[in-house]
């Protein structure tokens, strides 16, 4: 019986590393490119005659009918958030895609095939814009079945949390690795090899995960764990909550990419000694802290467990939201006790851990709350669902910007706090209510 568990352990951590390996090099293809992209489209793609460039004036033409006339900077801008858009519109399709045909693995195959298709026709100047197009929708199909097979696997709430921070892992590893190695490659040795070390990236990553998942057997609905057996209602009204939390709590987040950037170049003392740490590093720092943070979260989780103490994905989705507004309250204490002085880093430093808790404890039980009570048939929707927050929070950090120099700064990071505490507020109100729901449902049902 115990070599059947051990043996049972083996094939779950392969099927897992599987997985994990695959969102790295996912993530490390998708991010170097993505870190590229506007820089590749200015300084060649649109740098020269775009009757040579396949889309390219009928993308100008439009463009300039739509909002006038655009530089070539503007037009660079604009296809950048074209790509990001479709990325994040295909994932909930994708998903979909999973549900109906029924084999998950498939579609993360055919996902990374189209990324590879979309990354050579990027190789040649003149189909660049075309490519962007396979690549983004492969994105979707890869995402949105890859991180539906990893709630799969695992049966307990608590084992699938722990599962999805450890894939948070992989995933930020793969974000800071990618435009590091890439970046390095244009610099050094030109845009080409860039692509090329996302095409040899992907093509590990899915060298590896064929061979692996073939050896494990299935994954997907014949591996799906025993379900909570939740009345649709209040589970479906548990996710739209929990979904609506997440994404306003992301919106308040990715203003670190943003304005906070702009805003802090200039209002906080970067110095340390002698010298001027470059404000870029803050996104930098935001991937290491994360990866930090999981660790120590998970280290917390089993201190709480071995002492009796278990917390819910609904709980952990509550406390991200608070640990988010607490990171903007933070800075706006912080302008208002500094005045017009610059503002010290470690209270910089101290916003940035506070949203980085944020979204190790939202991320993991968000996509493990789906797992576990989302419609069978439709897991791999749902999930897609869930990554929407960056098409929702990109909306937002755009809006929200303009008000930047129309409002005190102070004000500023109080509407962000507000944002995040408005999902915890839902949480809280009505999320908390409905989990009693859905669990009373499941003893129903059990008996």
């Amino acid at each position: 019986m115990e070599s059947g568990t051990a043996a049972d352990e083996r094939i779950l951590n392969r099927r897992f590393l599987a997985l994990a390996a695959m969102e790295f090099w996912e993530r490390f293809a998708m991010s170097g490119m993505k870190s590229l992209l506007v820089l590749l489209l200015v300084d060649h793609v649109l740098a020269g005659d775009l009757s040579q460039v396949l889309g390219a004036t009928a993308i100008r033409d439009t463009s300039a009918a739509l909002f006038g006339q655009v530089s070539i900077t503007g037009l660079a801008s604009q296809l950048y958030g074209y790509a990001n858009a479709l990325i994040y519109l295909s994932i909930p399709l994708g998903g979909l895609a999973g549900d109906l045909i029924g084999s998950r693995r498939k579609m993360v195959t055919c996902g990374g095939a189209l990324m590879l298709l979309g990354l050579m026709l990027m190789l040649d100047e003149r189909t660049f814009l075309i490519g962007l197009v396979p690549f983004a929708i492969g994105t979707g199909l890869l995402k949105g079945n890859l991180s539906a097979q990893v709630g799969l696997l695992f049966r307990d709430e608590a084992q699938r949390r722990r599962g999805y921070a450890l894939y948070l892992g992989f995933l930020n590893a793969g974000i800071i690795c990618g435009p590091l190695v890439c970046g390095t490659l244009a610099a050094i040795a030109g845009p080409a090899y860039a692509i090329v070390a996302a095409i040899c990236a992907l093509a590990i990553g899915l060298v590896f995960y064929a061979r692996s998942i073939s050896e494990a057997g299935p994954t997907g609905a014949q591996a799906a764990p025993a379900r909570a057996g939740s009345g649709p209602i209040a589970a479906i009204a548990l996710l739209i909550v929990a979904l609506a939390a997440v994404y306003l709590c992301y919106s308040a987040y990715d203003q670190l990419s943003n304005i906070f950037l702009v805003w802090a170049r200039v209002h906080v003392d970067l110095r340390l000694g002698g010298w001027t740490m470059p404000v870029a590093w803050f996104v930098s720092l935001d991937g290491a802290f994360t990866l930090a943070l999981i660790v120590a979260s998970q280290a917390a989780m089993r201190a709480l467990e071995r002492r009796g103490i278990a917390t819910s994905a609904v709980t952990q989705i509550l406390f991200g939201g608070l640990f988010c507004t607490a990171g903007y309250l933070l800075l706006a204490i912080g302008v208002a006790t500094n005045g017009d002085a610059a503002l010290p880093l470690p209270w910089a430093l101290g916003y940035l851990l506070l949203i980085d808790a944020a979204i190790v404890l939202i991320w993991p039980s968000g996509l493990s709350l789906i797992a576990a009570i989302a419609p069978g048939r439709l897991v791999g929707f749902w999930m897609g669902l869930f990554y929407l927050h960056g098409f929702f929070a990109s909306l937002w950090v755009g809006f929200s910007g303009v008000f930047y120099e129309r409002m005190a700064i102070g004000h500023f990071w109080l509407l962000h706090a507000g944002v995040a505490a408005t999902g915890a507020l839902l949480m809280l109100l009505i999320g908390v209510p409905l989990m009693r729901a859905v669990r009373r449902q499941a003893i129903t049902t059990s008996a």
